[in-house]
């Protein structure tokens, strides 16, 4: 098989249950890896757990997103330090264990490559070269080399197999040597930069509160496949019923707030242009086009895991007059209403079957 490698390592584990009382210090390592087991993201499934640290793998499915996969990793270190911040500021006791917690961190390695699955006394467990790799990568010289603590390392060949090298040309180069293995380069970004970063956005969305339109879908596909669909500007160009998607990336090669798809449609691809206006991988995106001559339409989709699937829920603030920022007269709403219902109903049914199709290649609907 060959597939995604991923280590979630926590740092100062050793120090820490030397230090401390057992029986509080097992339990603050148990949430925080019980939040990191919580965030992974199908089709990156759990091998074992390693003491401290969460071995996973997966085999990701054709065309699915580098920057879908990337930050679906970067989201078990979100869940990793919203875990522990909320620990901190929850505890009222002084114990060593509970005093000390705060020093914990979490790294990140992530390698592509080749693996076998054997049986082991029942279990299935990983196997060759790259798995080692993966395993030798945690123990490296990146804090001392960077000054940074909490980070992910994606090694040449998972960038290359991911196709990311716009979003890691701002990462850290880093090169590590190994007897048997070699060199091993790679690229190093900071953890706690990217929490921060997730932390300061003033969220855009649609609340169901105040949606004018609402649409829906439900599909058996897993959140992440989901929102490759959602957000992939070739796989949009499938659902929506377009002849082209493009995309014009923002922050760092990725899509995200400030982006804009380039939607072709009709006879003379006339362009829709879609612009973002906020978004969190593998949970909203929100967006604004034109409707209408001088009217604009605001809407959020929200991904959310449902039972072994995923509900896909839109709402739409009502349509706005674009000079003005105003709402659209009231006839104007009512003649929009159910044509634009109608139209993105659809739309949001074929985004759920074709999640779906691409679950089903991996038997892991």
């Amino acid at each position: 098989m060959r597939g995604h490698l991923v280590i979630a390592d926590i740092s100062g584990y050793t120090q820490f249950l030397t230090e401390s009382e057992l029986e509080h210090a097992n339990g603050i390592i148990g949430e925080l890896l019980n939040a990191i087991v919580g965030a992974i993201q199908a089709p990156l499934k759990v091998s074992r757990i390693e003491g401290d640290a969460v071995f996973m793998y997966g085999v990701m499915p054709e065309g699915m997103s580098g920057q879908t996969v990337l930050e679906s990793v970067e989201l078990l270190y979100c869940a990793f330090a919203g875990s522990l911040e909320t620990m901190v500021l929850n505890t009222s006791c002084q114990c060593n264990a509970c005093v000390n917690m705060s020093s914990l961190g979490l790294k990140i390695v992530m390698h592509c490559g080749e693996f076998a699955m054997t049986n082991v006394g029942g279990q299935e467990t990983l196997s060759g070269a790259d798995v080692v790799m993966a395993h030798r990568l945690t123990k490296n010289t990146i804090t001392e080399a960077t000054g940074i603590a909490d980070y992910m390392i994606v090694t040449d060949q998972c960038v290359s197999d991911l196709g990311v090298e716009g979003i890691v040309a701002g990462w850290i180069e880093h090169t590590e040597e190994y007897e048997h293995v070699g060199e091993v380069r790679g690229f190093v970004s900071s953890l706690p930069d990217v929490w921060e970063f997730m932390r300061q956005q003033n969220e855009n969305k649609v609340l169901q509160r105040e949606a004018w339109m609402t649409t829906g879908a439900y599909s058996q596909a897993p959140p992440a496949i989901v929102w490759d669909h959602l957000v992939n500007p070739v796989k949009r160009t499938a659902w929506l019923g377009a002849n082209e998607n493009s995309i014009v990336e923002d922050y760092r090669g990725r899509i995200g707030p400030g982006a804009e798809y380039h939607c072709a449609h009709g006879e003379d691809n006339d362009i829709l242009v879609f612009t973002v206006l906020d978004m969190k991988a593998v949970d909203y995106v929100t967006i604004v086009i034109p409707v209408g001559d001088g009217i604009g339409l605001r809407y959020t989709d929200y991904v959310i895991p449902s039972g072994t699937g995923t509900r896909i829920v839109s709402y739409s603030a009502p349509p706005f007059m674009t000079e003005s920022g105003e709402e659209a007269p009231a006839e104007v709403l009512a003649e929009m209403l159910e044509p634009l219902r109608d139209n993105y109903s659809q739309s949001v049914q074929r985004l759920a079957e074709l999640a779906d199709a691409a679950a089903e290649t991996l038997a892991i609907s």
